[in-house]
Formats: C-alpha cells, structure tokens, sequence
C-alpha cells in the first residue's frame, strides 16, 4: 500500500516534468504511460469505494468529512465525465466521416466500373 501512495507522490511531485517529458514520448510510451495512469486511478476510486461500503469508516467520519469527500468526487468525476463525453463524441464524428469517405469511394469506383 504504501508503494502506491509512494508512487502518488512521485506523480504530484513530477507533474510539470511528467507533462514536459510527454511532449517527446514516442506512442508506445505514452500508451504505457496512460495505462500505468489510469491504473493508478483505478486503485484510488477503489481506496474510496471500499470507504463507502465499509460501515465502520463510514461511521467514524464526520458529515462534514464525507461530504468533502462527495464534492471532490463530484469534481474530479463530472470533469472526467465530461472529457470522456468529448472525446467519445469527436471519435465517432472522425469515424463516421472515414466510413462516408469509404462509401463514396466505393460508389465512385462502382460507377467508374459501369462506364
């Protein structure tokens, strides 16, 4: 556990050098990267879902605490959220425009074959 908030802090502390470096990553690496990120999410919502589900955390805090907690969730969730809608949306824009592209090409050669 403590190799986890380790590395955390490691992150926190490199963000500007970690975003500098990702101006020369290669694909393959920001892939890794990314990965190893979304991991390192993954076992922090899953750090906080077993707050929430364990009566016993859950009863030790405070309203005032756990309502912190709702909010920054909140927050960070919504932005994610939002940003995952975006991207979704301008893939499947750039992707219905390749598979229109497709078509026309097809149609254009049908035609081109017909004459």
């Amino acid at each position: 556990m403590m190799t986890f908030y380790r590395y955390v802090d490691y992150l926190l502390k490199e963000r500007k050098n970690l975003e500098e470096k990702l101006k020369t990553m290669s694909k393959a690496e920001m892939i890794r990267f990314g990965r190893q990120l979304i991991a390192t999410y993954q076992q922090s919502l899953k750090g906080f879902d077993e707050w929430f589900t364990n009566y016993g955390i859950m009863e030790k805090m405070e309203p005032e605490l756990v309502r912190d907690i709702v909010l920054n969730l909140m927050n960070i969730g919504f932005e994610l959220l939002r940003y995952d809608r975006d991207v979704t949306m301008m893939w499947l824009e750039r992707e219905q425009k390749e598979l229109k592209r497709k078509k026309e090409e097809e149609e254009r050669k049908r035609q081109t074959s017909i004459i």
